[in-house]
């Protein structure tokens, strides 16, 4: 999709990414990963559509995944951060007239596994007692058993959560983008 692209277009590829990220998040409860997989392609509609479909994207797959999980609400701050911090690698990739490509995906991914990884096991230690999900609870004790410190495992395993669901998403958002680049 270019700038030029129709409102229409970029308003069903929004809800495409919605989609895709429900889906994503189901599968990962279902095969009891310790993985989030909620923001699958919020990268790759920001990159193609900018930031108000990516802020639209990040808002519509928390409200519709609160459907099936009610601590969901808290955490749009964490896709919020997603879709800002793809846009400012998308803008900053753009001004030094770079062409996107995997990288520029991967820095986005990175940058939001950071992110992610703080603020997501500070609102979940905050909020809700570092005892959100089932497939990350189990990390959390995994981790725990290798180093008894609850605190360390809980901000060790929200990292290394983040860090390869988020990594997952760029990957992905990025083949999504070569696909209909073509």
């Amino acid at each position: 999709m270019t700038a030029d692209c129709s409102i229409k277009r970029k308003i069903l590829f929004t809800f495409l990414c919605v989609a895709a990220n429900y889906a994503g998040s189901c599968l990962a409860r279902i095969f009891n990963l310790p993985l989030y997989l909620d923001s699958i392609l919020t990268i790759a509609v920001t990159f193609f559509c900018g930031l108000p479909y990516g802020l639209a994207t990040a808002v519509l797959s928390n409200a519709t995944l609160f459907i099936i999980d009610r601590k969901m609400i808290p955490f749009t701050l964490c896709h919020i951060t997603t879709a800002l911090l793809a846009h400012l690698v998308s803008v900053i990739a753009k001004k030094k007239g770079e062409k996107i490509e995997m990288d520029s995906f991967i820095w986005a991914g990175i940058l939001s596994a950071v992110s992610n990884a703080i603020l997501g096991t500070v609102i979940s230690d905050a909020v809700f007692g570092s005892n959100t999900a089932e497939n990350i609870n189990n990390s959390v004790q995994a981790i725990y058993l290798a180093v008894p410190n609850l605190t360390f495992a809980v901000y060790f395993s929200g990292f290394l959560t983040n860090f390869a669901d988020k990594l997952i998403s760029a990957t992905l958002s990025f083949w999504v983008y070569k696909i209909i680049k073509r």
